[in-house]
């Protein structure tokens, strides 16, 4: 017996499953390609922008360079147009910008030609940075022309340092010329946990000083007192008696005031280490639950609700098609029937 298609069915593929499958796949995101690969394409997107450069008439070199220096992104783009006279027309040499990038921990190093660039330093200059090149408007026929340049860094140090960008051009062993020099991609960012030691350091050695001045300052006077004391004690008449009673009453005086001191800035120094530790122990209590806590995004839960919504759809579907398949199977069967019947 030949089955029908459910139609309802396809309906719901159609109309319903589909679309909203499409429409899931259009939210994922996506991760954005920052390096702005129009800049060298042609020269007609670098009109009003970049900082320009002028390179006099010197008797073989002319033109001018345009750079820009995108900090936020990391990449630095460069668009030259110039004449070399000392080029020859029939020459089969290639023009070439070679590039360097310095910063306080990397130095790169590479060279850019029509053919592809050149790794000339080391291994990973390749791998922590992203080259783009168009040498299709300069050769040696037109002793020079348009060439344009742009690179991204890829490096995490690299990206959260001043660095700094230079250009050489070349064109075989005898013309060479300087197009940029230490141009800055400053993309610096301050650290401030050094700071913050240094200040931690010079507060604890004050408070080293200032109780080993307290100590020091308790052990002269001590060592005064004991001196007037025995001097004191040679005298034989009642003045040097009253005299030597006046010297203990002092130094009993002082040292209550010494200890005093030094008990007030024990005290202070308990009680600033003390609040270190509960404010420690503060940091410690906030930061567990946050490192233990995990949470998801919100375009993560509007994907798993759609997907939800999906899979339920799918199973309802499911379910229709088969309660009405077995249903038109069980009316034809029973036509059947009463057509033999009747016969």
């Amino acid at each position: 017996m030949k089955k029908t298609e459910n139609p309802f069915f396809y309906f719901f593929l159609g109309k319903i499953i589909l679309p909203a499958v499409f429409l899931s796949v259009l939210l994922t995101p996506f991760s954005a390609f920052a390096l702005n690969t129009d800049l060298v394409e042609d020269e007609l997107y670098w009109i009003d922008k970049g900082t320009q450069i002028n390179y006099a008439k010197d008797n073989y070199f002319e033109g001018f360079s345009k750079y820009i220096a995108d900090e936020d992104e990391g990449c630095f783009y460069l668009f030259t147009r110039f004449t070399d006279y000392r080029i020859d027309k029939n020459s089969n040499e290639n023009i070439t910008l070679a590039f360097t990038i310095k910063n306080d921990v990397n130095t790169y190093y590479f060279q850019v030609d029509k053919d592809g660039t050149v790794n000339s330093t080391s291994q990973n200059t390749l791998n922590s940075v992203e080259i783009h090149y168009n040498f299709d408007e300069a050769s040696c026929k037109k002793q020079g022309g348009g060439v344009y340049v742009a690179f991204k860094l890829k490096n995490n140090t690299d990206r959260k340092l001043n660095n700094s960008v230079s250009c050489e051009y070349s064109c075989g062993l005898d013309c060479t010329y300087n197009l940029l020099s230490n141009i800055s991609l400053d993309m610096y960012v301050p650290t401030t946990a050094k700071t913050t030691t240094q200040k931690t350091a010079k507060q604890t050695t004050t408070k080293k000083n200032t109780s080993a001045a307290a100590s020091k300052s308790s052990e002269r006077d001590n060592a005064g007192s004991e001196n007037s004391t025995k001097f004191s004690g040679t005298g034989t008449t009642a003045s040097s008696g009253r005299s030597s009673a006046g010297s203990s009453a002092k130094f009993s005086a002082d040292t209550n005031v010494i200890q005093s001191g030094s008990q007030a800035l024990n005290g202070e120094e308990t009680q600033i280490a003390g609040s270190r530790d509960a404010q420690s122990n503060d940091d410690a209590l906030e930061i567990t639950p946050q490192n233990s806590e995990t949470k998801l995004s919100g375009q993560a839960k509007l994907l798993i609700i759609i997907f939800a919504v999906l899979f339920v759809l799918g199973v309802i579907c499911v379910m229709i098609g088969t309660v009405h398949s077995k249903k038109k199977d069980e009316d034809e069967e029973k036509e059947d029937a009463m057509k033999e019947e009747n016969k």
